[in-house]
């Protein structure tokens, strides 16, 4: 999988397992608690920033880099 394709459709499962070093950018922005939430795993990029006001663009961006660093 390429790191280009990480978007808002994508689901937190996906880009976490496949890039584990995106999880500091999840527990940066929503907590370490994101990963013991019942949606998280199942749950669009998408839906979680807009639960946790965080903007789409940035966070997605975050992630991008965060992979690209592995």
């Amino acid at each position: 999988m390429d790191i280009e394709e990480i978007s808002g459709d994508m689901t937190t499962g996906v880009v976490t397992e496949t890039w584990p070093a995106t999880k500091e950018v999840f527990s940066s922005h929503f907590g370490t608690g994101c990963f013991t939430c019942p949606a998280f795993g199942d749950e669009p990029i998408s839906m979680a920033c807009a639960m946790h006001s965080t903007d789409l663009d940035t966070f997605v961006g975050e992630l991008k880099a965060a992979a690209a660093g592995e």
